[in-house]
């Protein structure tokens, strides 16, 4: 019988039965963060200078070393790193105005969330409980902001995505983060998320395998127009006392606030799964979620970078032992279906955000802090290169819709000293000496914001000699110094 079975060779099985294809959940983790994108009111108190500073960039063809945009630092140096950045979202405004940013920034969270699904894929999770973990990291993040940040993400996911991998294709993590030290501060993350890489292969006793890799990484980091100083820029920007004091982002997490309430919830969560599935819990892993929570604890800020790395590991304590058996799959229009009126999602939600505010009158795309009307009444009540004190959520429009009137202050807070931000918030909060800090400073026009704090400028001002409201409604008011009688 031994004989017979060995010239028969083994039996043979049936062909694999088709199965019909299930629901498209690669689609949706990645379309659904997308379209979020492409509905969100993009705040310009931030994207709007980057979107001036690469139209100077494209329009000159080198990197801005120098301050343009105020005249409290004008001329003083400004080290850029967000560069390249800057370059792209201009580019994308021009090309189809801030329609195009929109794209940009839809393109860049969908990418970055696919990234995610497909790490989760590859940690061998179900494509349900890969696409439920990495829309609960969406959820968490609480969306990325359009801005360079934004940018980063896939830089970031698609970096821990390439680690997972044991062959030469790895070393694209090199080049991404040449382009991720030009992007983003948050480049600092690239060589952490090798520095893991490097721990699990000592834990294997082959440290060799990517310890090259760690040291191309950081050298990879330098490639930049400021050379290895954007290393100091992004340290000195954490440490920064004056931004954790001006910018509620970088202050921490709160149960209050939506953004902080979904962390400290998410890591409540993470705690209990890991209780529960303990014997699935690998060293490393373990190490990556204490670090990347403990650097989001201090400021919100690194909150996005606690939910892109959670869900392909959360998700591997979900991972089928069983290894997948190839299976001929044929189309179940359902799912085809589905997967046509999620992706239709795409141009629904670009088309709802088009149109121009009747309140702010610039693009619905842009939140109220892109205040068109308050430009257009300093714009035809004081002469080009008036200084302004604007209100600072508003100055980073005003620097792109207004180039030709410097402002004192932006969303750049470390480039100013501590002396300015203390005028400012005097003046603008109508605290004495107001009058003798808009004088010192030349001011010719103020602009503020309507209905909020700060109001202490805007009661006092309206009633002081020598100042004229020509503008105030929904959108803001604006103030301009009513020029002295000749002799």
């Amino acid at each position: 019988m031994h004989d017979l079975e060995t010239a028969l060779g083994p039996p043979k099985t049936a062909p694999a039965a088709p199965q019909r294809s299930g629901p498209p959940w690669a689609i949706v983790a990645t379309v659904l963060p997308a379209a979020a994108a492409l509905l969100t009111r993009m705040r310009a108190i931030d994207l709007a200078y980057h979107v001036r500073a690469g139209e100077l960039i494209l329009a000159s063809g080198h990197v801005g070393r120098t301050d343009q945009f105020t005249f409290t630092s004008a001329g003083d140096p400004w080290l850029n790193q967000q560069w390249a950045a800057d370059a792209m979202f201009a580019l994308a405004h021009r090309l189809l105005g801030w329609g195009g940013v929109a794209i940009l920034y839809a393109i860049a969270t969908g990418v970055g969330f696919a990234f995610v699904y497909a790490h989760c894929r590859g940690r061998r999770a179900s494509p349900l409980v890969a696409a439920v973990f990495t829309l609960g990291g969406f959820i968490v993040s609480t969306g990325p902001a359009p801005r360079p940040q934004a940018l980063a993400v896939p830089l970031f996911t698609g970096t821990a995505l390439l680690l997972t991998r044991r062959d030469r294709w790895r070393w694209l993590v090199v080049p991404m983060a040449v382009l991720w030290a030009n992007v983003h501060g948050s480049f600092v993350l690239a060589p952490l998320l090798v520095a893991f890489v490097v721990a699990d292969d000592v834990l294997e006793h082959r440290p060799w395998r990517s310890i090259g890799l760690f040291a191309a990484t950081i050298v990879g980091t330098f490639v930049t127009p400021f050379g290895p100083s954007v290393w100091t820029y992004a340290l000195d920007i954490a440490r920064n006392d004056t931004i954790r004091r001006w910018v509620v982002e970088w202050r921490p997490p709160t149960l209050t606030s939506v953004s902080g309430f979904a962390f400290w919830a998410s890591g409540a969560v993470v705690l209990l799964i890991a209780i529960r599935r303990h014997r699935r819990v690998r060293p490393v892993d373990a190490a990556r979620l204490i670090v990347f929570f403990a650097l989001a604890a201090p400021a919100i800020r690194g909150t996005l970078w606690w939910a892109l790395i959670l869900p392909p590991i959360v998700a591997g304590w979900f991972a089928s032992e069983a290894v997948e058996a190839p299976v001929r799959r044929r189309l179940d229009p359902v799912a085809v279906v589905a997967a046509a009126c999620i992706i239709a999602l795409l141009p629904l939600a670009f088309a709802l955000r088009s149109g121009i505010d009747p309140v702010t009158g610039a693009p619905r795309r842009l939140a109220a802090d892109a205040p068109q009307v308050l430009v257009e009444a300093v714009r035809s009540s004081v002469p080009a290169g008036s200084r302004l004190l604007v209100y600072q959520p508003f100055a980073s429009w005003f620097e792109f819709a207004l180039p030709e009137d410097p402002v004192m202050v932006d969303s750049r807070i470390e480039l100013y000293p501590d002396a300015v931000w203390v005028d400012y918030d005097r003046a603008v909060g109508g605290a004495e000496p107001w009058q003798r800090i808009l004088d010192r400073y030349g001011v010719r026009a103020v602009v503020l914001p309507p209905d909020s704090e700060p109001q202490g400028l805007s009661k006092r001002i309206a009633g002081a000699d020598g100042w004229e409201a020509v503008s105030d409604g929904p959108a803001g008011s604006v103030f301009v110094r009513i020029p002295s009688p000749p002799g």
